[in-house]
């Protein structure tokens, strides 16, 4: 990685700390932050798979994120979890 992607990853960060990030779940999320049973830790991997997202497509125009959010656990096998 270079100078260029840590401070785009900083501006993430930045604009998470800032309450500039949505707080609404990504469509892709596979559940809702209003679902009672979820729990702080979920919410925080969303808002930091979607950073990373956000991130990986600004530097490159293939970057798979089904395969991403499967490797996170965010997502099933088959695409649905």
């Amino acid at each position: 990685m270079t100078k260029k992607h840590f401070e785009a990853a900083a501006a993430l960060v930045t604009a998470i700390l800032h309450d500039e990030w949505t707080p609404e779940a990504p469509e892709w999320a596979p559940r809702s932050f209003t679902d009672t049973s979820n729990e702080p830790a979920y919410e925080r991997a969303v808002f930091s798979a979607e950073a990373f997202i956000c991130l990986f497509r600004e530097f490159n125009q293939r970057f798979d994120q089904q395969r991403f959010l499967r490797a996170c656990g965010l997502a099933a096998k088959d695409g649905v979890q």
